[in-house]
């Protein structure tokens, strides 16, 4: 198996005409790469898309039927072969020769006869470029994303931290226009504001997180948490969604349905599960019919716990595949398709796993195992 201490071996295209050409650079080049041979542009044209792709093409000027300079232009016209890096080695040494191989697309000319100390100079000077350029790519890549990442959490956090401020400044406005209240109304409108208070800082507090989850810089806090009372709440902050769908929101434990004070437990992070079991509830409501029944369901296994959420409804089955990933979304206005890929996130930082099954005949179940 290779690894980081015996990196595979590069891959270079040796396209001459010459037998005698291509044993000799075989010869010198086996030695540190693995050398794929090509007697004329027909078949170097082939061969250069035969995984692994080759991370070099060492190509001569002058062959019959087809020349180097029309292989090259059809290698950088195939966006399979147009990044590997092209080495003309050609007796034509005018400098509209050069000129026209570097229209080509070539990044360099070694004259022939060559030399042979040359040929490996230029050979390990464009292998470590070519490899630079394709690791600054992929930061590029890398880079974009998180800045995509980075702008999606703040828009949900613009969007979703309404409801929390909202809840703040409305009882608050009636505390203060009504003198007449009673303690007792008093005390509930003052639990009001501070569960919206924790609600806000928690929803902070997740938008760091997650960005630093993806980087991996994210470090749970594990420790023995029931997880009873976070659903419990859950459903709670989502009354609105039940009342307004009718619908029916279960819980049960080893297949049976949760009694007064019975607990189950988990070793988690609790912010993390109620963000995470918070998303996937809130999918499940949303993707139930008017009347249809929600059922969380928890069991106890050997040291793993396994909470599965079941609705009724599908999964299109365009997005199956692919539901944990991230921006995945169908038909969902406004959606972002982070809820899913965070909860897989959240679900791994706890040292646990999710997984989906879905059909038009079974309904919706994913299931989130803990450690317990």
């Amino acid at each position: 198996m290779e690894n980081e201490a015996n990196p595979p071996r590069s891959t270079i295209l040796v396209v001459d005409d010459s037998p005698e050409n291509i044993a000799i650079l075989k010869r010198v080049l086996g030695e540190l790469y693995t050398v794929r041979p090509a007697i004329n542009g027909k078949v170097a044209l082939k061969a250069a898309t035969v995984a692994p792709l080759p991370n070099l093409i060492l190509l001569d000027v002058m062959m019959p039927e087809m020349d180097g300079f029309e292989v090259c232009e059809q290698l950088k016209a195939n966006p399979v072969t147009r990044e590997i890096p092209v080495i003309f080695i050609t007796a034509k040494d005018q400098a509209e020769d050069e000129t026209r191989g570097f229209d080509a697309g070539a990044v360099d000319y070694i004259s022939k006869p060559f030399s042979i100390p040359v040929v490996m100079a230029r050979v390990a000077t464009h292998l470590a470029m070519h490899a630079a350029h394709a690791q600054l790519k992929q930061q590029y890549i890398a880079l974009q994303e998180m800045e995509r990442l980075r702008k999606d959490v703040e828009a949900i956090s613009r969007h979703d931290l309404k409801t929390p401020i909202n809840g703040i400044l409305g009882c608050s406005e009636l505390l203060l226009e009504d003198d007449q209240l009673a303690p007792s109304e008093q005390r509930e409108f003052f639990l009001m504001i501070r569960d919206s208070a924790n609600r806000l800082q928690e929803m902070v507090n997740m938008s760091m997180n997650l960005i630093n989850m993806e980087q991996g810089r994210y470090e749970a806090q594990l420790q023995e948490i029931s997880l009873v009372p976070i659903l419990q709440r859950i459903l709670a902050d989502h009354r609105v969604w039940i009342d307004r769908k009718q619908l029916t929101a279960v819980i049960t434990v080893d297949g049976q349905r949760l009694q007064e004070g019975q607990t189950f437990t988990v070793l988690g992070d609790k912010t993390l599960c109620y963000t995470m079991f918070a998303n996937l509830c809130k999918n499940a409501m949303e993707a139930s019919g008017t009347g249809e029944a929600i059922t969380i369901a928890l069991g106890n296994g050997d040291q793993r716990a396994t909470i599965a959420i079941h609705n009724q409804g599908a999964v299109p089955e365009a997005i199956r595949e692919k539901f944990f990933e991230k921006y995945v979304t169908h038909g969902k206005r406004g959606g972002t398709g982070l809820g899913t890929y965070s909860s897989r996130l959240m679900a791994e930082t706890q040292q646990g796993q999710i997984a989906l099954h879905s059909s038009e005949l079974e309904g919706t179940t994913i299931t989130v195992t803990l450690r317990q």
